[in-house]
């Protein structure tokens, strides 16, 4: 069974497929140099959108020579030989190519800058144009008003890893730009759980590299599937995990048929979202199996560093890009381990549990060839609740399901300090999930809280589960406003009034908790009084708790 549907379902889809005919012997070319590329690092925004260039200077990262791109008379030079032009990658600094005959590749073999070919199969599509950008660039923003939400099915699969809390804050992906590579995107131009995502011009951008093209909205609908669980908005039935976000639609698999070159198309959708500034690629892909068994993986392969998908995603990770992954869903099976590029040490892999945290007998299993963790964290893939290409509601199960809930979901978090880098982000999830003391193969570190990996995001450590209370105020002193930070362990209305030395109260009011996330709020009023110590009173049920604050 391919990988990819491995990945996709373990309910049934019935497709209809034309595979079209071979015809030529694929390769990919690498290349030995960038010697006289007309690109330059001093001037990027040649091939890199403002917004990269944005986020790599709000989160240190350098320029470098694997951001150039591949040399343009190189690539011209490989297609006079007649060969046609697939693909190219500037970070692997290669061409993908077609050729009819061995003359052809003989030809390219004999180029002085051509440092060695690699076959790789699969039917012929048009030669490809260098995408550098996206049409617009996505505005940086904080968030909206907090709003309540009725989640409607996907309720479960948010509230377990304790995203409503931040929704209810007001987090829910805005500014936050979001790649999904994945097989296809039918029906998203249309269903009405995409209508908030359409009309707010929050497609930043498509592209086909498979065949391509700039419309991704046909072939295989896993793609529509999966990005229903980050970026859906149908209130009562529908919401994603970050319906608010942006979104780059990169078609890169070639359901039908599996062949090393899909790889590359990976590396050259990671590099497209690169360009166009993506804080997080959300991968549902995976490869270990190919219909050429000469091309497959072994178990040894898991190391982090042997698969080019591995090497890309590692590649985008130092670019500021958190990349998540599915673990896969060989569980089950013969192989049982993970996929590429979930073994790579910078990709945040996710497996599956059921709808009460259990785990899912297909998800995947660690550890890694060189003994690391994997999977790293949980959330629902079994049951997990996606739109069809039609606009149906409907269960599935894979891990295909749980990697976009968390992707969307760390979109979400980010959000809150778009300023940390993607690793800060990644381990502020691993360390606010249930078993991040104790990780195995199975779960990793288990199922993570969003409420708390915003409060250790921010600087702050997790409170036992089962005890509110007040965590601290601040600024303090404080001569403008001040805040109060308050866990709560369960959803509850909590009020909060303000008293003066005298015993007098000089302010109150009240607000809503979710269970196990925590709040700052806002002492309305504060910048208003009088210089002097003021006492902070929460009811929260039949419990008091107080805080000192001074007022400069």
């Amino acid at each position: 069974m391919k990988t990819m549907f491995r990945l996709m379902c373990l309910w049934v889809i019935l497709v209809v497929v034309w595979i079209p005919a071979w015809g030529a012997t694929q390769y990919v070319v690498r290349f030995a140099d960038k010697v006289g590329t007309p690109y330059y690092l001093t001037s990027p925004s040649a091939f890199l959108s403002a917004r990269a260039l944005q986020n790599r200077n709000m989160r240190g990262v350098v320029l470098a020579e694997n951001d150039l791109p591949v040399n343009p008379a190189y690539v011209q030079a490989v297609a006079a030989t007649g060969a046609q032009i697939l693909g190219r990658s500037k970070w692997l600094n290669a061409v993908a190519v077609a050729v009819s005959d061995t003359t052809q590749l003989i030809a390219i073999q004999q180029l002085p800058f051509v440092l060695g070919s690699q076959p790789v199969n699969r039917p012929i599509a048009a030669s490809v144009e260098e995408k550098f950008e996206v049409p617009f660039d996505v505005p940086f923003s904080n968030r909206n008003a907090s709003m309540p939400l009725d989640y409607g099915a996907s309720y479960n699969q948010i509230n377990m890893i304790g995203l409503d809390a931040l929704h209810g804050q007001g987090f829910m992906g805005q500014g936050m730009l979001i790649a999904v590579l994945d097989a296809g995107f039918p029906g998203t131009d249309q269903i009405p759980q995409f209508d908030t995502l359409r009309l707010g011009g929050r497609i930043a951008g498509t592209w086909d590299f498979v065949d391509n093209t700039a419309w991704v909205y046909a072939n295989n609908g896993h793609g529509t599937n999966t990005l229903s669980c980050m970026a859906s908005y149908a209130p009562g039935q529908l919401v994603g995990t970050a319906p608010f976000a942006s979104y780059l639609l990169l078609r890169t698999e070639y359901a039908p048929a599996e062949t090393p070159i899909e790889e590359f198309f990976w590396v050259c959708g990671a590099e497209y979202a690169d360009s166009a500034g993506a804080d997080i690629i959300s991968s549902s892909l995976g490869y270990t199996d190919y219909d050429n068994p000469v091309y497959s993986y072994v178990w040894a392969d898991l190391d982090g560093q042997t698969s080019t998908i591995t090497r890309g995603a590692e590649i985008a990770a130092s670019k500021g890009i958190l990349v998540v992954n599915s673990a896969g869903n060989s569980g089950g099976s013969a192989w049982q381990k993970i996929g590429m590029p979930a073994d790579g040490e910078h990709v945040l892999s996710i497996g599956a549990v059921d709808a009460s945290g259990g785990r899912a007998s297909f998800s995947s299993k660690g550890l890694t060839a060189d003994g690391r963790i994997k999977p790293d964290v949980c959330a629902q893939g079994q049951g997990a609740m996606i739109a069809s290409t039609g606009g149906n509601v409907q269960g599935a199960n894979g891990t295909s399901f749980s990697c976009p809930i968390i992707a969307g979901a760390a979109a979400c978090l980010w959000q809150t300090q778009p300023t940390m880098t993607p690793l800060e982000v990644a381990n502020a999830i691993r360390s606010s999930s249930s078993q991040y003391q104790s990780p195995d193969s199975l779960l990793g570190y288990g199922i993570p809280n969003f409420s708390a990996a915003h409060l250790i995001l921010n600087g702050g450590s997790v409170p036992a589960a089962s005890e509110s209370g007040v965590l601290s105020v601040f600024p303090n002193p404080s001569s403008d406003g001040a805040f109060l930070r308050f866990y709560s362990a369960d959803t509850q209305q909590l009020s909060l009034r303000l008293i003066n030395m005298l015993g007098e109260e000089v302010g109150a009011q009240s607000f809503f908790a979710h269970a196990k996330s925590y709040q700052d709020v806002r002492l309305q009023g504060f910048e208003h009084l009088a210089p002097g110590v003021y006492w902070v009173t929460l009811l929260s049920g039949n419990r008091r708790f107080q805080a000192r604050v001074m007022k400069s």
